[in-house]
This record gives C-alpha cells, structure tokens and sequence, in this order.
C-alpha cells in the first residue's frame, strides 16, 4: 500500500504536510508527472471541467454571433423581396377582379383629359415617397393597424393566410386596399341616395379627417401634390370620380351599397346594434369609414 501511494508524484507516507501561500492552480507543475492538472492562466474563466477550452470557446461564439447576424440580415432581404412580390400579386388579381374581361369601365378611368392618367401614377408615387418619411412610431402604428384590417378582412379564420399578414407587412396593407377598391367600399364610389345620408357621410368624413390631422395642420403625407396646381387637380379627380359613380347600372349601385355596408359592419361596428343598423340604413356612411392608419 505504502508503495502505491507513493507513487504518486513522489509523495511520501508519514511526511509532514507542507503548506504554501499560492494556489494550487498557480504552482508549476512537476517535470515528469504524469498526474499534474494544468489550469489556464490570463482573463479567460478557467474550470475542472474545461480546463484549457475557454479562450477557444469564447473566439468560436463571437463567429457564431456574427454568422447569426449576417444571416438575420440576408433573411430580413429575402422577405422584404418577397413581401413585395406578394403585394403585387394581390394588387394585380384585385384589378384582374374588378376587371374581368380585361377592358376597364368608366369607373376605373383616371382622367377625363389628355395627360390625366400619368398624372395620377405620379401622384402615387410621390404618395407613395412621402409615406416613407413617416415617424418610427407612425410606421409601427400603421404595419400593426393593417394587419388588424387584414386579418378581420380575410373573414373565414383561415390561419395561413392570417399568418402571412403577419409575416409580410406590404402583403397586408395591398390586401385592405385591393379588397376595399374591387368591392368599390369607397366614398368615391358610393354615392349618398337622400339627404339625411349625405349629411351622415359628410359628417363621419370630417371626423376620419379630424382624427387624421388632430393639430388642424396635415403632415407631410397628406399633401395632395408636390407641385402648384396637383391639389385641385386631385380634387376634380374627386369629383370626377363621383360623377362616373353615378353612370353604373342600378344591380351596381346596389351591390356596392351592400357591400359597403358589410364592409363598415365587419370592420368598425365592433358587435354594437345600433352602428349596425346605422351603416344597413347609410351605407354611405359605413364607405366614409376608414383605419386610423389612413394617409390624408
């Protein structure tokens, strides 16, 4: 037994126990052992269990970080391409549904003299420009607010599409907006029949723009045009608009004005009877109604 034990590093039985101030970890270690521990030295955390690993671990998830960062970031490009190829597929079936035959009516004009249709594509997209100069807050209001719409838009529950409203921003917002232009829910497009519904209309569209512009001053993404003249020209474009609106057939009037109305009852009646029948008995009223994400 003696012999066994001694064996060990040298050690002898019944010597006297030396001890020293150091650690342990910091002596050197005996040339020829075969048993000594050999602990890292320096700022790296060093342990029983890993005893000479850390500075190599610590050099292996710094690259991991950075890999997980560039890949977040290639994601992050992936998505906001395909977002954008998602948007315009919904955007061109609405216009193939509001266009069956591939021949738009009078309604889908957008002008009523020469020029006025490239004008309007290039109001939308100095629209278009000016909505990206909105607040952080403004944009995350808007991306949260069109989801909502999209989501209580698709109707049936169906858990992949509401996944992708979720996934794809721009998806979202083209779906609200194609939807609400082919159902022609609009104000533009559907027009009052009586005076009491007229008075209705007027009134909610004055509250949507009260709301909009709270301060009494529009922003930046409310202005109609970026150069002299394009507000009024937008506001003839209005009411041109509201002049073909009248030209439809009356099976159109009618299925747009019950359109509206379902429109207004999913989207902003919220269960209450009473808006209910108020948007059934003025469906003008219920067209006039739009998402605190709107741009004036």
């Amino acid at each position: 037994m003696a012999a066994f034990v001694s064996s060990f590093s040298g050690a002898k039985v019944g010597a006297r126990a030396e001890f020293a101030s150091e650690a342990v970890c910091a002596r050197a270690p005996v040339r020829g052992s075969k048993n000594a521990l050999v602990m890292i030295q320096g700022n790296a955390k060093a342990s029983v269990n890993m005893p000479a690993k850390a500075s190599t671990r610590g050099r292996r998830t710094v690259a991991f970080n950075a890999r997980v960062a560039r890949n977040r970031q290639a994601a992050a490009g992936i998505i906001s391409t395909a977002d954008d190829f998602f948007a315009r597929s919904v955007t061109m079936q609405y216009k193939a549904f509001a266009c069956p035959t591939g021949v738009y009516t009078p309604q889908c004009t957008e002008g009523t003299y020469k020029g006025a249709a490239f004008e309007k594509r290039a109001m939308a997209l100095s629209a278009a420009f000016r909505l990206k100069q909105r607040s952080p807050a403004a944009k995350a209001h808007a991306l949260f607010e069109n989801r909502r719409r999209a989501i209580i838009a698709s109707e049936h529950e169906c858990h992949y599409e509401e996944s992708l409203f979720v996934r794809y921003p721009k998806l979202a917002a083209a779906f609200v907006l194609g939807k609400a232009e082919a159902m022609r829910t609009c104000s533009r497009y559907v027009q009052p029949e009586t005076v009491e519904e007229e008075y209705m209309a007027a009134a909610v569209d004055k509250q949507m723009k009260m709301r909009g512009a709270r301060g009494g001053v529009y922003s930046s993404s409310c202005v109609e045009g970026n150069q002299k003249g394009q507000a009024e020209q937008a506001r003839v474009h209005g009411l041109a608009a509201a002049f073909r609106a009248a030209q439809k057939s009356p099976a159109q009037k009618s299925g747009e004005r019950y359109a509206a109305a379902k429109y207004g009852r999913l989207q902003f009646a919220h269960g209450c009877e009473h808006e209910e029948q108020e948007f059934n008995k003025y469906p003008a009223c219920a067209a006039a109604m739009r998402s605190t994400a709107y741009g004036y």
